[in-house]
């Protein structure tokens, strides 16, 4: 078993390396600046129970190397996202009208008929499926799970699907899988009520899969709605304009993560898309007493801090972001270069620049799973995915422990570097010791 396997991290949080890059020397690279290099890490750094995790319940809080995963807590708020959602603690609001002023905020960035705040990307499945399925009908919004009428399939090219495809047999869709465009045509028909895509499909090689474009031009002739997945359309590195980009193409339906790349709270996403299918969506939703989607909520708290991390995106300065966090691999580089045995490999996938570890276990006797577990041991544990050459979910040839930048605080990629070098060493001593005692 894999370590994300082993932690409960399903496909989407994976799939965010499907977009890597190919391995590249790292003579392409600047030379590591001296102060990168050689910079203390902060106290607080290296504290591991300075936080309120630690305070409360002697819980060591996370260094994350691995990225904008949910298993980890998503992302980091903003003081300016975190001072908005205090002051809206302290105050009540008519929360339906609430959630229709933030719609027509969110449907004007995202340059969609109309949009919504869903409690995450998972919800917003949910929440798109029921609007297929019931539309505005009270009969069969009181019906659902228990679609018992015809028109209740989703067609998914399996190329398309990833775990939370249960997200519409929540609200009661029959999941229809198919291999290929020819079988997708063939299976659409009266019953078909959603075609469902995913956004990642953009950054892979895989032969054979159906482009969203063409996807939406599939559902447009059959005149079925399509619902694209776009749970990681935004990275840290994203502007504005990836906000819009699927809308932009025409998709009906399109649910995006409020947290991960946007930092606004993990717990929030957004719905856009048709007028009348988010219309239909909101039916479904809390506060409603009878939708199905009463329980996913979204608190008033929440809603303000996803349209300030929104607004925030306006200002990002992407380029910015991106030499940060080359000048942090480069750090981690300078650190682990001499290690004897080990390849270093640069990475660019989801989470943007990392490292990729390679060794020969002959060289080295330590399995991934045996790193990633050293790793998460002692007063301050690091997390970390391993790269897993050319599957399913990444398009590299190459395998070994990845180390990405960009959900690091300032000065922990020393602390994620030197930790990296004393387990690589300490396995090739061990083996030393064992070769001379033999």
């Amino acid at each position: 078993m894999s370590y994300a396997e082993g932690n409960g991290l399903g496909r989407r949080e994976l799939l965010w390396l499907a977009s890597a890059s190919p391995l590249l020397a790292f003579s392409g690279l600047p030379a590591p600046a001296t102060a990168a290099a050689t910079r203390a890490v902060r106290p607080d750094a290296a504290s591991a129970k300075a936080t309120v995790y630690g305070r409360m319940l002697g819980l060591p809080r996370i260094v994350n190397a691995a990225g904008a995963v949910t298993a980890f807590g998503g992302t980091t708020l903003s003081k300016e996202v975190t001072d908005a959602m205090a002051e809206a603690s302290r105050h009540y609001v008519d929360l339906n009208a609430l959630y229709a002023a933030a719609g027509s905020k969110l449907a004007e960035i995202t340059k969609a008929e109309a949009a919504m705040v869903t409690s995450g990307a998972f919800a917003a499945m949910t929440l798109a499926a029921a609007a297929c399925l019931a539309g505005t009908d009270k009969d069969k919004i009181a019906a659902l799970p228990q679609a018992s009428w015809p028109r209740r399939e989703t067609v998914i090219q399996r190329a398309h699907s990833t775990p939370y495809d249960r997200a519409y047999r929540n609200a009661g869709m029959t999941n229809v899988y198919v291999d290929t465009e020819e079988e997708m045509l063939a299976a659409i028909g009266e019953r078909t009520a959603m075609i469902g895509g995913l956004t990642m499909v953009e950054k892979s090689n895989q032969p054979g899969i159906i482009s969203l474009e063409r996807l939406i031009a599939i559902g447009k002739r059959a005149n079925v709605p399509v619902y694209l997945d776009a749970s990681f359309a935004l990275t840290h590195l994203s502007d504005m304009s990836s906000l819009s980009r699927y809308t932009g193409m025409g998709a009906d339906l399109v649910g995006i993560s409020g947290g991960k790349g946007v930092h606004g709270p993990q717990s929030t996403g957004i719905l856009a898309g048709r007028a009348d299918l988010v219309a239909a969506a909101r039916l479904h939703a809390s506060p409603n007493p009878a939708g199905l989607g009463r329980g996913l909520k979204v608190d008033k708290e929440e809603v303000i801090g996803l349209l300030t991390a929104v607004e925030q995106l306006r200002g990002r300065d992407s380029q910015a972001l991106y030499r940060r966090d080359r000048r942090r691999v480069e750090a981690m580089r300078a650190h682990l270069a001499d290690v004897p045995g080990l390849r270093l490999g640069y990475e660019e996938a989801f989470f943007g620049p990392g490292l990729v570890l390679m060794w020969d276990q002959a060289e080295i006797p330590l399995t991934h799973d045996q790193f990633l577990e050293q790793m998460r041991q002692g007063e301050q544990p690091i997390a970390v995915h391993v790269v897993v050459g050319r599957t399913v979910y990444f398009v590299g040839e190459y395998t070994g422990p990845g180390l990405f930048a960009g959900y690091l605080n300032d000065g922990e990629e020393e602390l994620v570097a030197k930790r990296a070098r004393e387990i690589l060493l300490a396995a090739r001593e061990r083996k030393a010791g064992a070769t001379s005692q033999a």
